[in-house]
């Protein structure tokens, strides 16, 4: 779901791309599979949503979200069918309210290859509360 938020706050347009590559242990021969997540994301913060840091500021987003993983390994040995690949679209928003954020969307799949042994997803839904540690100030 939404990704960053950028460290300009008085942009009305974003666009961005994010790529993250995870890789686990292997223990007593089994590893979960490599993975590596993909995305696109162009966001708008309308005119009328801007506010200033003690009122709710919002952005709407559109997330395009890839994942490609590879095949299990139990017993040193590949397990069938366990290899992954998926890109989901959907919108999202970002509300932003002093140190404090929230997010939500949706998102469904426009391709998906994930073999006979994970359920295909029909949706994804996400909702996200965070607390800004820190945050700069910015004068003019």
């Amino acid at each position: 779901m939404v990704g960053a938020v950028t460290g300009r706050a008085s942009l009305s347009h974003y666009v961005w791309l994010g790529a993250t590559f995870t890789r686990f242990a292997e223990h007593d021969g089994d590893r979960r599979p490599e993975v590596f997540d993909y995305s696109l994301v162009y966001g708008y913060r309308p005119p009328k949503w801007r506010r200033t840091p003690d009122k709710w500021d919002w952005r709407l987003f559109g997330e395009l979200v890839g994942e490609r993983s590879n095949k299990f390994l139990q017993g040193n040995a590949s397990v069938p069918n366990t290899q992954s690949h998926q890109v989901f679209l959907g919108p999202s928003a970002l509300g932003i309210y002093r140190n404090y954020t929230v997010s939500f969307g949706a998102q469904v799949p426009v391709y998906r290859n994930v073999g006979t042994v994970w359920p295909k997803e029909r949706v994804r839904f996400a909702v996200n509360f965070s607390y800004l540690l820190f945050q700069h100030s910015h004068s003019r």
